[in-house]
């Protein structure tokens, strides 16, 4: 099994809800957190994406934008507008009742369509998305390594103003495709300053321990093996590990381990022994103290309070 099928069968990605929104001429929008990753796709026009602390993007049609664990962003026809919507007294007036914070002005402008929404992750592992990957992926549509992506985003486009029969169930599962063709597209592409599993993909290096792991991984893995595997020295390993990943081999291991226990014991009935064998520990106890670490309780209450 490739690490990206690994990833992605654990997090068990639905298309949890999704919009389109239409704007003309002068216009913002404030986007409230959410715990799930959330997408934005220009389907028509051009618009402004504003976070709350770094630079503005301009996105143009067909450009794409995931975000994985950020705050509050804005969207808008210009920086400008975005700035007024950052002032407290204008999203206290102009907030409702789902924390959006809607502005319109003149609509004698250019008209921007767009489709966005979030997916769900499996709640098990709502902490386990966010470190693996990295806060935000932007794709153009001028990326020359995006055609295939772009042709499937265009479809999303059609398909979001259809009125069809089965319009809704075509439109999950293209959502569902989204979201594996954003994670599988070329890794170089990525900003080489953001970490995660992604970045880790990207360097040959990395990418070699990570798979050594997912393949094994009940093996005894320790710096010196990871390191004797991949031909570096450990501590260039680790530094080179921990740059791109984000977190040392160790936690990643532990982090991994944990997050296939929990699903095995929420998905399954083996005996937790059997599972604490399966993940790579040597005893129940090293495995209960582990797991205890990680989530804050035993993994059999972890099973019972699943089960519940």
């Amino acid at each position: 099994m490739d690490l990206l099928t690994d990833i992605v069968r654990l997090m068990r990605p639905q298309a949890l809800i999704w919009k389109t929104f239409e704007a003309r001429g002068h216009w913002g929008m404030v986007v409230p957190q959410r715990a799930a990753p959330r997408f934005s796709l220009v389907a028509a026009g051009k618009c402004w994406y504003v976070p709350e602390t770094g630079e503005p993007l301009l996105m143009r049609p067909g450009d794409y934008l995931l975000l994985t664990r950020m705050p509050n962003y804005l969207l808008a026809s210009s920086p400008e507008v975005a700035l007024q919507l950052l002032k407290p007294a204008t999203r206290s007036a102009l907030t409702d009742g789902e924390g959006y914070v809607r502005w319109q002005g003149a609509d004698d402008g250019e008209t921007t369509r767009m489709v966005g929404g979030y997916f769900q992750v499996a709640p098990e592992h709502t902490g386990l998305t966010e470190t693996l990957l990295p806060p935000q992926v932007h794709i153009r549509c001028s990326d020359e390594e995006a055609g295939r992506l772009s042709r499937l985003l265009s479809l999303i486009a059609e398909e979001a103003g259809s009125s069809l029969p089965g319009h809704e169930l075509v439109m999950s599962r293209l959502l569902q495709i989204m979201l594996v063709e954003v994670l599988r597209r070329p890794l170089q592409a990525l900003d080489r300053q953001q970490t995660g599993w992604l970045s880790g993909l990207s360097d040959p290096k990395v990418a070699a321990a990570l798979q050594a792991m997912h393949a094994d991984v009940a093996r005894h893995w320790t710096l010196a093996t990871l390191a004797r595997h991949v031909g570096m020295s450990r501590s260039a390993f680790v530094q080179r590990f921990c740059e791109r990943v984000g977190v040392a081999p160790g936690t990643y291991l532990v982090n991994w381990r944990i997050a296939l226990a929990k699903d095995t014991l929420i998905n399954s009935k083996r005996s937790i022994a059997d599972i604490a064998q399966w993940v790579g520990y040597l005893s129940d106890s090293a495995f209960s103290t582990a797991f205890r670490r990680t989530v804050g309780c035993s993994p059999r209450q972890f099973r019972e309070s699943a089960w519940q």
